[in-house]
């Protein structure tokens, strides 16, 4: 795939982490060089330390290479919020404000993204509805499961209506029935023009829904 052609595109990147003894770093990515193209949906695999969070992270501009490059829709990841407002993006561990409720917290969220007011109140309704949580609008998020938090951060990620959905271990921990609830989410962004990457240790998801697979060691 051109690289000039790609939604992500991520070139010789090197990243290394300070130890705390005698100046020493460990290194966690090194030379990391691939690309994403349009409309397709690309697993991510590799061991526990491999650095495929801290990848995500920089994809988000959570943190920073020591060099390389790193593009998204063309221009240097994250720098402009125009460009960032085109990426949806769910941690491995999403946090929320556990006193609010399912529906204020994606008001926050589409507030922060610049979202019209009367524009969240229909994406919130319809994301919920999208994610299985069309009856919990009014519910605090302290009384969700795991598999609802997780869903709710899908939610959030997809509330925007973003071009690119970057998603961190989105089936972790989640029983059966919540795992294919969210697969099936994922292969509708597909279906509506989105590009996704999501990192995963699990072979037979990547194989099943991936267009492309990429192994860090």
């Amino acid at each position: 795939m051109s690289i000039g052609n790609s939604v992500i595109a991520v070139d010789k990147v090197r990243k290394s982490y300070p130890t705390g003894f005698f100046r020493r770093r460990l290194l966690v990515l090194s030379d990391l060089s691939f690309s994403v193209g349009r409309n397709e949906i690309v697993g991510f695999l590799g061991p526990n330390g491999a650095g495929k969070t801290t990848t995500i992270k920089i994809l988000n501009r959570l943190a920073f290479p020591d060099r390389g490059t790193v593009t998204v829709f063309g221009e240097e990841a994250g720098r402009r919020s125009e460009s960032r407002r085109r990426i949806g993006f769910m941690p491995e561990q999403p946090y929320f404000y556990e006193y609010l409720t399912a529906g204020e917290f994606l008001g926050l969220c589409g507030h922060l993204n610049g979202m019209a007011r009367s524009e969240i109140s229909g994406r919130s309704r319809l994301m919920l509805a999208r994610v299985g949580l069309d009856g919990a609008a009014r519910t605090a998020v302290r009384k969700f499961s795991k598999g609802m938090m997780q869903r709710l951060g899908l939610a959030q990620a997809l509330l925007h209506d973003p071009e690119l959905v970057i998603l961190d271990e989105p089936f972790s921990g989640l029983d059966p029935v919540n795992a294919e609830s969210i697969k099936d989410a994922v292969l509708e962004l597909k279906r509506n023009g989105a590009t996704v990457i999501f990192s995963t240790h699990d072979m037979n998801v990547a194989e099943r829904m991936c267009d492309f697979i990429f192994m860090i060691f």
